[in-house]
């Protein structure tokens, strides 16, 4: 049952991790933005693109979590094992989708750092909106 209390609340918890990742990943966008690209991979945005990856890392274990519901022991602990590498791989697919359609629109730009950036735009929306639906989802256990 313990266990099971602790599956429960960590979808919660791990909510709140990819929502605050999503957060840190806009401060960093911020950052970026404010400064026109001069500081991109040093300083705050540096700082604030590591704490946002280990935050999305970790919090994307709920998702495991959650769609592991009513499954086996051994399932669910390898779903919230593998959640991480799926959501790197998101994060590669995001790359790949958003370089073919933003290049011809951005390439005499004066915003050279948007191509570099728009991938981690569309993880913000991605896993922002992945928190909060995960939030939601949470229903705590009946007492018995």
């Amino acid at each position: 049952m313990q266990l099971k209390l602790l599956f429960s609340k960590w979808t919660q918890v791990a909510a709140l991790l990819l929502i605050g990742g999503a957060v840190a990943w806009t401060i960093k966008l911020g950052v970026i933005i404010a400064t026109n690209g001069r500081i991109i991979d040093t300083g705050a945005a540096a700082l604030f693109m590591k704490v946002g990856l280990l935050l999305l890392l970790i919090g994307s274990t709920g998702i495991g979590n959650q769609l592991s519901l009513n499954r086996t022991l051994m399932l669910r602990i390898a779903a919230i094992i593998f959640s991480p590498v799926v959501a790197a791989g998101l994060f590669l697919l995001f790359a790949m989708i958003t370089k073919p359609l933003l290049n011809p629109l951005l390439n005499n730009s004066g915003v050279w750092y948007a191509q570099q950036e728009a991938p981690i735009a569309l993880a913000v929306v991605f896993f922002l909106s992945m928190g909060c639906l995960l939030y939601r989802s949470y229903k705590p256990l009946a007492s018995n």
